[in-house]
């Protein structure tokens, strides 16, 4: 988060951290009541996969990037990103849960960019790679 708005970003993120908890603590004995220990654990858990989705398929990982870098991720639109995302999900399970050594790790696709050779242009596709491994954040193909 950039310095000149980390200030509110974590003030918001406080708040809505004790609005959360209040909600809880407010809501929990009702549900307890009446659901009992298994349903209202089981409602909150319901929640907490909702939103381990919408966080998948809706917000960029951002962890180690420069500034240049955050540019480029926040370029992607949503819709790309959501189709990256599941794409990861996939390389996951396919590499770690089926232990299958040959799936390679996804690419995100970006729009192709314009370039001007002498008198002609050219579209070309760019990728890029979030590999943390290689530390490449480089547009491929260029």
């Amino acid at each position: 988060m950039p310095l000149y708005v980390r200030d509110v970003g974590m003030s918001m993120a406080t708040a809505l951290t004790w609005f959360f908890n209040f909600l809880l603590a407010v809501t929990f004995p009702k549900f307890q009541d009446a659901f009992h220990n298994t349903g209202a654990f089981g409602y909150y858990a319901a929640w907490c996969c909702v939103g381990w989705v919408l966080i998948l398929l809706f917000v960029p990982e951002t962890k180690d990037l420069t500034l240049e870098q955050l540019d480029a991720r926040f370029s992607i639109s949503s819709k790309s990103h959501a189709r990256f995302a599941l794409k990861q999900c996939l390389f996951v399970i396919s590499r770690y849960v089926l232990r299958r050594s040959h799936v390679k790790r996804p690419v995100m696709e970006l729009p192709p960019q314009k370039i001007v050779y002498g008198e002609g242009e050219a579209d070309l596709p760019r990728k890029i790679s979030f590999d943390k491994d290689d530390r490449i954040f480089t547009p491929a193909g260029i």
